[in-house]
């Protein structure tokens, strides 16, 4: 059995949150605002009865363990943003040898001093205050006292010198952004809920006098949340973590003001970021897969808190939607795209995600998305499903989120995907590349986007955000500027689709279209630029797979700037091909025609790693107007590329063996043989 969550995401609707909840915390002693004595009788249960479970927890006793026989090495300092502490040179991650020395693991640079020698600070109270989650979740387990008593240790520790720390940012000065553990706020947050979600699970541990506890909350917590809350940071992923980290920090301390805040605040509560920040689609605004998770994480240590104290969050709509969301834009092999600021990455770690959603809502679509059963959340959450329960397959459809500005062709007989990004300018996670196409196909990502580094290296700025790293149009080999993509039409009939979106406003004078059919195995794709003025326009193909034989070249370099100086081995060719193969291995390949006479480079840029270099193919043309047409060609071991015929006077369409694409002003026509087949 197969379900499919959604067709067109544009029209997936819910209801819009309430601008305000009424909260009436519980009184009397600690009630467990991450998990119920019942809830823990049950953990301990399935501890013992079932085998995934029981080696979640003996991991978790482990990890635990360890914390308990390390030697407590908390850092009197602030730590710097971890964003820095990358190479310069390749981008490959550091090393620490020592907390004065790292050592970047590809090419064996070493750094020192400001700003390394503060991140590793960050590590320190990283690994201390997300090792109190660790410990209360092992002590959930199995209730040894040396694991509560660690939590003791480690937090009158940092409650007796928090306040002594200086306010600093990620340039190590004075800011409303900056915290004192960490140089934002943000990471102050991100610590604050792991803290309170560990000491939550010990906090009725025999260790913890009354005086512990004010001590905790007075010299530790209240300064936190006042920290974090000198940065409001309204519509973004910040003020998610400050809400959950808020609002858990309240309902522990039974602190209404602070709950109502976190809540309710109509500009930066959780109510108001449920209508400003989630698309109708489900996905997170910034248009980036790892932002999705990263805010849903947030939303999670405050959700449970919520509901554990009354406030049944889960119950509004829009919340479900944000789990149902990220199940549509996945490669055929449920991994995500490097798209925007995300890294490929697989749906599958994002398992205890729907082991929350399958608690809550007894969705048996979120069954399968729950496995491989291996995050602490199963083991202190889980759900049993009904015995003889049938976990749906996830079924992946042709769609288009036009709020998102995302639209996904499949040919599902190929397992093949189309993602087509002409995304809205809503956050600082986009990159400027709209109208940009990430083709997976032949079993893995083919037409590549660059992905993210770290956002302090500056290989980040220099290649992966600009333009030029990207599958769309560079005009006088610049950057585009910050614009939103416009939709204008998509459609889908019997295995094909089309969509077309266009960008006015990227470029000064400059109109851009872009127009996609995916029908059959054959993609063709047309890219329509038009100005008053002269231009220079590129439009590069970032390939993975072995690119064949385009002749001879001659070495040249096409500037120092917007991604051009990074770059390799770049050739002007001699001969522009009009065609050529892309072999994906396994017997694969593409097909790859280009339909307009262009000046051709072929060379490398950078992909992930930031060592690794991919094949490149640019093409420019100049003047006032250009047209780039593409077709590509899914082909297996056997088949013979179709015949192609550009459009001529008397034959406008595209024509590839019996079918002909019409690009036309106001509309896109896909006929086969004499039959229109597909109209938008």
């Amino acid at each position: 059995m197969s379900i499919a969550l959604f067709t067109l995401l544009a029209v997936a609707a819910f209801p819009p949150a309430p601008t305000h909840v009424d909260i009436a915390l519980p009184t009397g002693d600690h009630h467990g605002i991450y998990l119920t004595e019942a809830e823990h009788q049950a953990a301990k249960k399935r501890y013992g009865d079932s085998p995934w479970a029981t080696t979640i927890g003996d991991s978790l006793k482990k990890t635990a363990d360890q914390y308990v026989r390390a030697e407590l090495d908390i850092p009197r300092a602030g730590g710097q943003w971890s964003h820095w502490y990358t190479c310069k040179k390749e981008g490959g991650r550091l090393n620490a040898e020592t907390p004065t020395r790292h050592v970047c693991q590809s090419c064996g640079e070493v750094y020192s001093g400001f700003p390394y020698d503060e991140v590793y600070v960050t590590f320190r109270h990283s690994y201390w205050l997300r090792g109190i989650e660790s410990l209360g979740m092992a002590y959930a387990v199995e209730p040894k006292p040396e694991y509560a008593a660690k939590v003791r240790e480690i937090l009158l520790d940092y409650a007796s010198f928090y306040e002594t720390l200086p306010l600093h940012d990620y340039k190590g000065k004075e800011s409303a952004k900056g915290a004192r553990l960490y140089a934002q706020t943000l990471d102050e947050s991100v610590s604050l809920c792991s803290l309170i979600f560990g000491y939550d699970l010990v906090y009725d541990a025999a260790c913890f006098s009354p005086d512990d506890h004010a001590t905790i909350a007075d010299k530790l917590l209240r300064p936190m949340v006042a920290t974090i809350l000198r940065y409001k940071a309204g519509k973004s992923n910040w003020q998610s973590w400050h809400n959950g980290a808020i609002a858990a920090t309240g309902f522990l301390l039974r602190d209404p003001a602070m709950v109502d805040f976190a809540i309710n605040d109509p500009k930066h509560g959780f109510l108001y970021q449920m209508n400003a920040s989630v698309l109708p689609s489900g996905m997170w605004y910034e248009g980036a897969p790892s932002y999705h998770w990263y805010a849903l994480k947030a939303h999670v240590y405050l959700l449970e808190a919520a509901e554990r104290s009354g406030v049944d969050l889960y119950a509004l709509p829009v919340v479900h939607a944000l789990f149902d969301g990220p199940t549509q834009p996945l490669f055929p092999d449920m991994t995500y795209p490097a798209i925007n600021d995300s890294s490929r990455s697989s749906i599958r770690g994002a398992s205890l995600y729907y082991e929350i959603a399958y608690r809550r809502y007894a969705d048996p679509n979120y069954l399968a998305l729950r496995e491989p059963r291996t995050s602490p959340y199963a083991l202190l959450w889980g759900k049993d499903a009904p015995e003889g329960s049938d976990a749906p397959k996830l079924e992946l459809t042709t769609s288009n989120d036009k709020e998102g500005g995302l639209a996904i062709l499949r040919d599902t007989a190929r397992d093949a995907a189309l993602f087509f990004n002409y995304n809205p300018e809503k956050g600082g996670h986009t990159h400027a590349a709209k109208l940009d196409l990430i083709l997976y196909a032949n079993g893995d990502e083919r037409i590549v986007d660059p992905g993210r580094l770290s956002y302090g290296n500056p290989l980040h700025g220099g290649w992966y955000t600009q333009t030029l790293a990207h599958n769309t149009v560079v005009v006088d080999q610049k950057t585009q500027a910050r614009a939103s993509g416009v939709y204008n039409t998509f459609a889908v009939g019997e295995n094909a689709s089309l969509v077309r979106a266009s960008l006015d406003s990227a470029y000064e004078s400059v109109s851009m279209t872009r127009s996609i059919v995916f029908h059959d195995g054959v993609i063709v794709d047309q890219f329509q630029c038009r100005s008053e003025g002269e231009h220079s326009y590129d439009l590069p193909l970032h390939v993975n797979g072995t690119v064949g034989d385009l002749g001879t070249g001659t070495p040249v370099s096409l500037g120092e700037d917007n991604g051009y100086q990074h770059l390799k081995d770049l050739l002007r060719l001699d001969v522009a091909p009009s065609e050529f193969p892309i072999d994906t291995g396994k017997g694969t390949s593409l097909h790859v025609t280009f339909l307009e006479t262009s000046e051709v480079f072929f060379g490398e840029g950078r992909a992930q790693p930031a060592t690794h270099y991919i094949p490149m193919v640019l093409r420019r043309q100049q003047g006032k107007d250009a047209t780039f047409t593409t077709v590509i060609q899914l082909l297996n071991d056997g088949d013979v590329p179709q015949k192609i015929t550009a459009p001529t006077e008397s034959n406008p369409g595209v024509s590839i063996g019996d079918r002909v694409v019409s690009f036309e002003a106001d509309r896109i026509v896909l006929q086969v043989g004499d039959t229109p087949l597909l109209e938008g």
